[in-house]
C-alpha cells in the first residue's frame, strides 16, 4: 500500500507540475445559493479524465506502481474541520480515490479551535488532517506539530496561484504548511438598477474608474445623497474602509514590532472625513438594517467577499454586480494542515495534493460556487463565462483583476488581529470625537492586552 500512495502522490504531483503555466487555481468560497452556476466550458472535468491524466504521466515515469488506477490506492485518515462544506471535499476527492476512507468530523466554530488546540498539546487522539480558519491560523503555523508540505512538492502543485494565495500558506520562516484552495477576494457588490439611476451606469468597469480613491467616493456619495433628499447613500460606513486598504499596507506589526506607517494614519484621516460626510450611510456591517437598505437601492454599495451572504435573491437576481475596488483585499480563508506525527501522512498527502490541482478547483467552482485559488484555473474558467444572477456578468474575470492586486503579504498571527483592533479603535474613537493621539493609545492598550509580547515604541 505504501508504494502505491507514494506512487500516485508523485504522479499527480507531476500533473500539478506539468499544468504550471497553463492552469491551476486558487478558489474563492462563495455562497452557494447566491452564486450562479458556472457556465463556462473551458475544463469539462471528470473522475475519469483526472484518472487518465494520473495514469498517463505516471506511465511517462517509467514505473508499473505509479501507473495504477486511483481506484487502487487504499489507505484511510481521519479529518476534522469546521465547515460543512468540507463534505464537498470528501466527495470529490472519494470520487477519484473510491478506496481512501475518510473519517470526517465537522464540530462547531466556537469549540473547534479549543479542541484542535487540545488535541495537539496533549498529542491524544489528534486528526491526520485539519482545518484552521484564517482568524486564529496563523497562531498554528509555527509548530513543529504541523508538518511541511514539502513533502508533497507543494511549491510544484501551487506555482500558478495568486501571489497572496502563496503567502497565506506558510509560517513565519516561508515554509508552506496549510493548503488553501478557494480565494475570497473583497468586491464592491450593488445593485444594477440603482447605480443606473444614481451613477449612471451599471458597468462594473465604469464603476471601478468612477471611484478611484476616497476623495471620489465622498464627492459622488454627497452629490447622491443631496439630489435624493436624503434618501440613497453611497456608502455603508467607516469600518468598511479599512476592510478595504488593509492588505495594501505594510502590517501593522512584524516579527512582534509594532510600527504605525504613515498610510494608517492617513486612513484615519480619511475615516474622520468619511464620517462627517452625508455620503457615509453609517448602518452597521452584516446587520438587518445594512442589508435591507442595500437590498432596496438605498445604500448603493456594500464591501463584501465573494461568500456574499446577504443578497435577496428572490428579489435581485439579475440585478447584481460586483466591481473591483481602488484597493484589493481579502476575507476568509481555509487551511487544511496535516499532523507531522501522523501514521497516515502519505493517504493525507494525497488529498492535499488533490485539493491543489486544476481538475478539484474547477468542479470545486462548477459545482460548488467557489472562486479557485489558482489563477490559471480561474482565468481559463473565465473565458466566456458569464453569471445570470449577476446579470450576465463575467464575475471570474472581475475576481481574478482583484486577485491580481492583492499583496502577497505573509500574515502572522499578529496581522488580521491587528487589523481588527486597528479598526475597531479608529472606529469608535472617531465617533467619539477623539484625536489621533487618543485613538492610537486607544489601539496599543487593546493591541498590548491580547499581545504584551509584542514591542511598542
Amino acid at each position: 500500500m505504501k508504494k502505491k500512495l507514494v506512487s500516485i502522490l508523485l504522479s499527480a504531483a507531476m500533473v500539478a507540475a506539468m499544468l504550471t503555466g497553463c492552469g491551476s487555481g486558487s478558489t474563492t468560497e462563495s455562497a452557494p445559493a447566491e452564486s450562479a452556476p458556472a457556465e463556462s466550458t473551458a475544463a469539462e472535468t471528470t473522475a475519469e479524465t483526472t484518472a487518465e491524466t494520473v495514469a498517463e504521466t505516471a506511465t511517462e515515469a517509467g514505473t508499473e506502481e505509479a501507473a495504477a488506477d486511483p481506484a487502487s490506492v487504499t489507505g484511510e485518515f481521519t479529518y476534522w474541520t469546521y465547515t460543512d462544506s468540507a463534505n464537498n471535499l470528501v466527495t470529490e476527492f472519494n470520487k477519484i480515490y473510491p478506496n481512501v476512507k475518510i473519517d470526517l468530523q465537522v464540530f462547531g466554530g466556537d469549540e473547534y479551535k479549543t479542541k484542535i488546540l487540545t488535541a495537539l498539546q496533549s498529542g491524544t487522539d489528534v486528526p491526520d488532517v485539519f482545518d484552521l480558519e484564517e482568524n486564529y491560523m496563523y497562531e498554528f503555523l509555527d509548530s513543529d506539530l504541523i508538518a511541511d508540505l514539502s513533502y508533497i512538492n507543494v511549491e510544484d502543485l501551487v506555482a500558478d496561484y495568486y501571489e497572496f494565495q502563496k503567502a497565506q500558506m506558510k509560517d513565519s520562516k516561508g515554509n508552506y504548511k496549510a493548503m488553501i484552495f478557494q480565494s475570497s477576494p473583497v468586491a464592491i457588490w450593488y445593485l444594477r438598477d440603482a447605480c443606473e439611476e444614481w451613477l449612471g451606469t451599471s458597468d462594473p468597469d465604469e464603476i471601478a474608474a468612477m471611484f478611484p480613491d476616497w476623495e471620489s467616493i465622498i464627492t459622488k456619495g454627497e452629490e447622491i445623497y443631496e439630489a435624493s433628499g436624503g434618501t440613497v447613500h453611497l456608502w455603508p460606513n467607516i469600518a468598511e474602509m479599512v476592510k478595504v486598504e488593509a492588505f495594501s499596507f505594510e502590517p501593522l506589526v512584524r516579527d512582534g514590532v509594532l510600527n504605525i506607517s504613515d498610510d494608517w494614519m492617513n486612513l484615519i484621516e480619511s475615516m474622520r472625513t468619511m464620517y462627517a460626510s452625508s455620503a457615509n450611510a453609517e448602518l452597521g456591517s452584516w446587520s438587518s438594517e445594512w442589508a435591507a437598505a442595500w437590498n432596496e437601492g438605498t445604500l448603493l454599495f456594500r464591501i463584501m467577499p465573494s461568500w456574499d451572504y446577504f443578497t435577496d435573491w428572490d428579489a435581485n437576481a439579475g440585478n447584481v454586480g460586483v466591481a473591483v475596488p481602488f484597493k484589493a483585499s481579502y476575507e476568509g480563508a481555509t487551511g487544511t494542515c496535516v499532523y507531522n506525527n501522523s501514521e497516515n501522512k502519505e493517504a493525507a498527502g494525497v488529498f492535499l495534493t488533490y485539493l491543489a490541482s486544476s481538475e478539484f478547483q474547477t468542479v470545486n467552482m462548477e459545482s460548488y460556487n467557489q472562486v479557485p485559488a489558482s489563477k490559471t484555473v480561474t482565468d481559463t474558467l473565465a473565458e466566456g463565462f458569464t453569471s445570470a444572477d449577476f446579470g450576465g456578468q463575467n464575475i471570474l474575470a472581475t475576481y481574478s483583476q482583484i486577485c491580481d492586486k492583492i499583496e502577497g503579504i505573509t500574515p502572522d498571527k499578529y496581522t488580521r488581529a491587528s487589523q481588527n483592533l486597528f479598526q475597531n479603535a479608529a472606529t469608535n474613537g472617531i465617533k467619539e470625537g477623539k484625536d489621533n493621539d487618543a485613538i492610537i493609545e486607544d489601539f496599543k492598550s487593546e493591541l498590548h492586552d491580547q499581545y504584551p509580547e509584542i514591542v511598542m515604541e
